[in-house]
């Protein structure tokens, strides 16, 4: 189930970038659009799996809290990526909306390759 989730916020990281430039350059991605917004369900379903599958009966409470974080992170991530994709639609300004998504990507990649569920980069 892991990699489904991972293999899915990937995809949805493309396609928000591709359906933000689309927008931008006055392309029709409508159709990007709503596979990305199906995307979102995948995404929420797999992380809830996940979630609820991990053994927190014998987890130290800090993980715990760790893996809340992450949870919050990302559904917060993924009405980041519909105030993204939304913003370049409207043609707003792109700084803020950019910079949000790109604290948020980063600060998720972070702890959910540091939490001992994935890869083992930062041992």
């Amino acid at each position: 189930m892991v990699h489904l989730h991972i293999t899915s916020w990937v995809l949805a990281i493309i396609l928000a970038l591709y359906v933000g430039h689309g927008y931008k350059n006055g392309q029709n991605v409508k159709v990007a659009h709503m596979i990305l917004r199906l995307l979102y369900f995948v995404i929420l379903g797999t992380g809830l799996y996940i979630f609820i599958d991990l053994p927190k009966d014998n987890m130290p409470s800090d993980l715990k809290m760790l893996y809340n974080i992450k949870m919050g992170l990302g559904i917060i991530m993924l009405g980041v990526f519909e105030y993204f994709t939304v913003s370049s639609k409207k043609k707003r300004k792109m700084l803020i909306p950019a910079t949000i998504f790109t604290i948020l990507i980063l600060a998720l990649l972070y702890l959910g390759f540091r939490l001992p569920l994935n890869f083992d980069f930062f041992a």
